[in-house]
Order: structure tokens, then sequence, then C-alpha cells
């Protein structure tokens, strides 16, 4: 019998058309089902439920507990990744960081980067045995 409930078990496996556009929909990160599958999915179960024997309470208070679950962390999830990509974008020293422990070199010679500072418009490394250089004057980074 093919019920609602064993079409959003198989959306992963049918090559049709319509199927692939309602699993684009309702697939979260990774492909991995979403939040509107998992209401699908619960949905679908309250309904083909049997009449003579309903949902436990219990279950479906964890089944509504889990779907929290699931919405909390995905929020958090969006949440950090816009932190991060507004550090990112807006601020030059969180961008360089990265630079911190490997070698750079430059006119003056190379070393290790130790620390990022800003210094009034401009962003300067410090690299160990070379003092606070430019970050304009770096021509080479290695691991």
């Amino acid at each position: 019998m093919n019920t609602p409930i064993n079409n959003l078990l198989n959306l992963g496996t049918s090559s049709t058309a319509n199927s692939s556009a309602s699993t684009s929909s309702s697939q979260g990160p990774g492909g991995n089902l979403g939040e509107s599958a998992f209401l699908t999915l619960l949905a679908a179960e309250l309904q083909y439920q049997n009449p003579l024997q309903p949902m436990d309470n219990t279950q479906f208070v964890a089944q509504l507990a889990q779907f929290s679950s699931l919405a909390a962390v995905t929020k958090q999830s969006t949440t950090l990744s816009d932190i991060l990509s507004t550090l990112q974008q807006q601020n030059p020293v969180v961008q360089l960081s990265q630079l911190i422990g490997k070698t750079v070199s430059t006119n003056q010679g190379s070393g290790v980067v130790t620390a990022v500072s800003q210094q009034g418009h401009s962003v300067v490394v410090d690299v160990k045995g070379l003092g606070s250089v430019p970050v304009g004057d770096i021509t080479q980074v290695q691991a």
C-alpha cells in the first residue's frame, strides 16, 4: 500500500521529477530531512493511526520534543553561521587571524606570524624576528 508515510520515507529513492521537487524543499542541510518533512511525517502518522490503538501520549510528547530540539538546533546553527560571516566580512583582523602560526615572507625576511592587530586604518602582523609588518608587505605565506 502506498501511503503518504511510505512516500515520505522513500523521498531519497524515488527518481520522479515531482518527488525530487518535494525532496529539495523538505530536506535540511546536508540532505537530511528537515522540519517540514518531520511535520509531514507526524501529520501522516496521526492521520493514518489505528483508531482502536491511538498513538500513546508519551510517544506524541517525545516526538514534539524532538521537533522542538530540531528547530532550536537549526536556528542556533543559522545564527552562528550568520555571526561568523558578519565578523569575517566586517573585520579584517578576524580574516587575517588565520595567518597566526604560519610562516610569511617579506622583502625584509621571513618568520612566523604571532599576532594580528589593527593600527589606525592599517592591519599589521607581528612576525617573529621581524617585528610589526604591514599586511601589504607580505609576499608569500607558507604553512
